[in-house]
């Protein structure tokens, strides 16, 4: 059950002090709020009453959780007060802030009906992970689409939730005005204490505001021994830990005198992905899943296929287009060795393992093809046809680099004088280019240089791109790309009384894939998952046609379109085939509801894989072993590779960071999903509930729009978002230093008396009493005519040192925002939010209020870094975080 209240507040403060707030009088919900404009604790009046701002609240439906049990899902979407609904219909709500709690209510159940008797849940009795929450409106609703473990525009969560405008938003008398606002800066347990407001003259603009929405993450921690109703709130005040599985804390167990429990953590456990260090009979973690692929051309080389049940089974899962295999073995040096496949015209394929010794090549043909059908039934078919020898290099735009700019590099290529020389830099991409073109494994030179690093000013030949970041540039050319002319025959079929999709090198939309999108009227080339870092499962973006279509027919129900374009893509948007590179290729598929493109009502994945004409052998390697995470005897397993970025733009794949991939995996959202218990099978988390619902208050202005030459009342604040751990939604900070019988997880096999990937320390380390450490991840970016009017980075107690936005402005380094987190003291008899060890986030803000700085421009590809430090010295984290959640504008300070 949800309920909404809406009070007019006018301008003052409380004649008395509130209760639990330590003596406060304002008239903030919770309090007292702190910020930071370029010093801490910045003279600015955070309270909101005494600006004459408006309140509504809200309380989202029960919470009802037994101890260690996850919350993890959507609440569905709730009324806000009539109202307000009938007050802003066909108007603009300007939303210039919100505070956020938990509580426990009176009636249990009946939320609103007696708010002044509303209890609040202390943060170490039901841990804030984070939430996401919206307000939507008559023209806009909630959609829900899947995602994949560790995506991080889902935060960790296997579906995602995203608003998304009606047809009717684009006959509103202002379509520029959003239908939808999304609620989730300083979203986890910092919450309550971190200010979500806007200096005056900026807000979160909404057209005619119906319905809210949040998906919560909570963890239940509080010791059953100690109570969990209202009637317990004084009962164990200082936090008493309880039950904690084996892998919690790195398996150091529960230190004396902590303040937080180690199930906050989500750490991995004999219910699901815990590690053989801690389970070795559990069959919780598989340690060697391989990966397969087909060969383009020349030997597999060290990744061969080594046995002959290895190779029959990767033959059949990698998408070949055969309807039945045939295995043999042999032993003949003349042939490539380890594994391979040969079609025939009638379907079977012969599945080859050599085991002799041989440097034979894989045969090397112009014509591939490949098809493979999904459960959403959808068939695709492939036919490449590569010109042999007409490879081109294209350059790409100036500010961009490959991130795998120092993974596998072929060859490099320095820049002769100094690295602001244009000639020079030119003259260093061209030789590279000449080598790439004679050089068969080479797909792309990119440069190797940063601002932090004027030492590394060089091109470099690369197998491959990995991500594309960004940076000031050089010169057009900063990327340059191998490209092969020649062209790919497409064939997709699918339902024909409902639009059908395939998208390329994708699992899910949030990797934001070229897509073909299929109905009556033709073939829609799309590229999906272009709403934000948070918002990536979307339609996305109509994409210039390079597609012939040759023919789109209906038989018995099916429709078929057969469709041709080069196989390069005109820009990046589009997929490129080089199967070079990639001859298995991972597909996503969909079936809609109608002939219109909209909301899918099934999905599927898959891969396909190219291969030699009939009565051609083409190669099958081994691409590695992979972990895989389970829930016991080695079923539900799940396998990925999240997409690290690599150095210089991030530091986690230097770091070996354990987030990375399933194998080093020990901890964090992957293994918190809704519902589970983050305990070991053994361990009996009891009964009792701890029931309690999630309040908001909105405050609230009426906008003014702009008229005859007078400015509008507000601004809106569209989001900013990025992650400081780059592409991976979360990262583990180790402990400092290894102990003897005791290895860290993630890292097992690291020595002894050395600091860990990614850690310094100062004093007597590792056991003496002045030593002390800290671990560092960094991310460079850039950003473009922007100023901020809000920043504030996302950090998890208990281990928070310090989180930094910088850019540099004209050649100078400057420091945008420095977020020092303000740990509680215990004190809870006075302050009921100052939980000991739990912190506030002072968000950094910036405007023409008295007691804050000016906001600054950034110019276009400004280069931006963050930089996150955390307390190591003796205890490691699982699942920290370290993303900015900001909003701006694209105009300077008027």
């Amino acid at each position: 059950m949800a309920a909404s209240l809406v009070i007019a507040v006018a301008a003052g403060t409380c004649a008395s002090p509130r209760a639990g707030l330590n003596g406060y009088t304002g008239g903030n919900m919770n309090g007292k709020y702190q910020v930071w404009s370029g010093k801490p604790q910045a003279p600015w009046n955070d309270d909101y009453a005494s600006k004459g701002y408006e309140y509504f609240d809200v309380w989202a439906p029960e919470i009802a959780t037994v101890y260690g049990e996850v919350f993890w899902t959507s609440q569905g979407n709730q009324p806000i007060p009539p109202g307000i609904v009938e007050r802003f219909k066909g108007k603009t709500m300007a939303i210039v802030g919100y505070e956020q709690d938990q509580v426990m209510v009176n009636p249990v159940g009946q939320p609103g009906v007696n708010p002044d008797q509303d209890v609040s849940v202390p943060i170490n009795w039901a841990y804030n992970h984070h939430y996401m929450a919206w307000m939507t409106s008559d023209d806009s609703e909630m959609v829900e689409v899947i995602a994949k473990p560790g995506d991080t525009s889902a935060h960790g969560a296997p579906t995602k939730w995203m608003a998304v405008d009606k047809p009717s938003a684009a006959f509103r008398a202002n379509p520029d005005i959003p239908t939808s606002q999304m609620f989730s800066e300083g979203n986890g347990g910092e919450s309550r204490k971190s200010f979500h407001g806007y200096p005056a003259g900026y807000a979160q603009l909404i057209d005619s505001p119906t319905e809210w929405h949040i998906t919560p993450m909570q963890i239940d921690t509080r010791n059953r021994e100690c109570g969990a109703t209202p009637a317990h709130i004084n009962n164990c005040t200082r936090f008493t830990p309880w039950l904690e599985p084996k892998q919690a804390r790195y398996g150091r167990g529960i230190p004396e005198g902590t303040n937080y429990s180690g199930v906050l953590e989500c750490p991995c456990n004999s219910r699901f992905g815990g590690d053989p260090e801690f389970y070795p009979t559990a069959g919780t973690k598989e340690m060697n899943v391989h990966k397969f692929n087909t060969l383009n051309s020349g030997t597999c080389g060290v990744n061969a296929v080594v046995n002959q049940g290895d190779c029959y089974d990767a033959v059949v899962s990698i998408g070949i287009n055969a309807t039945s295999f045939v295995n043999k073995t042999v032993a003949d040096p003349t042939k490539p060795v380890g594994c391979s496949v040969t079609s025939s015209a009638d379907g079977v394929a012969t599945v080859t393992f050599n085991s002799a010794q041989s440097g034979a090549a894989c045969p090397s043909e112009t014509i591939k093809v490949g098809q493979a059908s999904f459960i959403t039934g959808v068939t695709l078919g492939l036919r490449t046809n590569v010109n042999s020898g007409s490879a081109v290099m294209r350059r790409g735009k100036k500010g961009t680099f490959c991130e795998d700019n120092r993974v596998n590099v072929l060859s490099t290529f320095d820049v002769s004088g100094t690295s602001t020389n244009v000639t020079a830099n030119n003259d260093a991409l061209t030789a590279c280019e000449k080598y790439c073109l004679a050089t068969p494994a080479c797909t792309v030179c990119s440069i190797d240089q940063y601002r932090s690093q004027p030492d590394m000013d060089r091109w470099v030949a690369l197998p491959q791109c990995g991500n594309v970041g960004s940076f000031h540039g050089v010169l057009a050319g900063d990327i340059s790309n191998k490209v092969f002319a020649g062209e790919v025959n497409i064939t997709v079929s699918g339902p024909s009384s409902v639009w059908f999709g395939v998208g390329f090198d994708a699992t899910v939309m949030g990797d934001s894939p070229y897509t073909l999108i299929v109905n009556e009227s033709g073939v829609m080339e799309q590229h999906l998952g272009t709403c934000g870092s948070e918002a990536e499962h979307c339609p996305g973006n109509t994409l210039k046609s390079m597609a012939q279509v040759l023919s789109n027919t209906v038989v018995g129900g099916v429709r078929t379109v057969v469709i041709t374009r080069p196989l390069a893509g005109r820009t990046k948007e589009y997929y490129s085939f080089n199967l070079d590179t990639q001859s298995t290729i991972p597909i996503i598929t969909a079936i809609g509801t109608s002939q219109v493109f909209a909301i899918h009502q099934a999905h599927g994945d898959g891969v396909i894989s190219m291969t030699n004409e009939a009565g051609i052998a083409t190669c099958v390697c081994d691409g590695g072993a992979q972990g895989a995470l389970c829930s016991g005897n080695f079923t539900g397993c799940k396998s990925f590779t999240k997409n690290c970025v690599a150095p210089p733009a991030g530091s986690l794949l230097a770091q070996k960071n354990p987030t990375c991939n399933s194998k080093q995996y020990s901890g964090g959202l992957t293994c918190c999903g809704h519902q589970r218990i983050m305990l070991d099978a053994d361990q009996d988390p009891g009964t009792d509930l701890l029931r309690y619902h999630m309040k908001f208050r909105f405050w609230f202005q009426e906008y003014t729009p702009a008229v005859n030459g007078k400015r509008a009342s507000h601004s809106d604040l569209p989001r900013i978002y990025y992650q400081t751990e780059a592409n991976a939604g979360e990262y583990d900070i180790p402990p400092a230093f290894a102990l003897p019988n005791n290895p860290v997880v993630g890292y097992p096999d690291w020595p002894v008396g050395k600091p860990t990937p990614g850690t310094t320390c100062t004093g007597t380390c590792p056991d003496g009493p002045d030593c002390e450490c800290v671990h560092q991840i960094r991310f460079n970016f850039s950003m473009s005519n922007t100023r901020l009017v809000y920043a504030g980075g996302h950090c998890h107690a208990p281990a928070c040192k310090f989180i930094e936005l910088w850019a540099s402005i004209n050649g100078s380094d400057t420091l945008l925002c420095h977020q020092l987190p303000v740990y509680g003291q215990g004190d809870v008899s006075n302050d009921k939010y100052d939980e000991a060890g739990y912190l506030a986030l002072p968000p950094c803000l910036w405007g023409k209020d008295e007691g804050l700085i000016p906001g600054v421009w950034i110019p276009e590809n400004t280069p931006m870094w963050s930089i996150k430090q955390n307390y190591n010295t003796h205890s490691g984290h699982f699942g920290e975080m370290a993303s900015w959640q900001m909003r701006g504008v694209n105009f300077p300070e008027k």
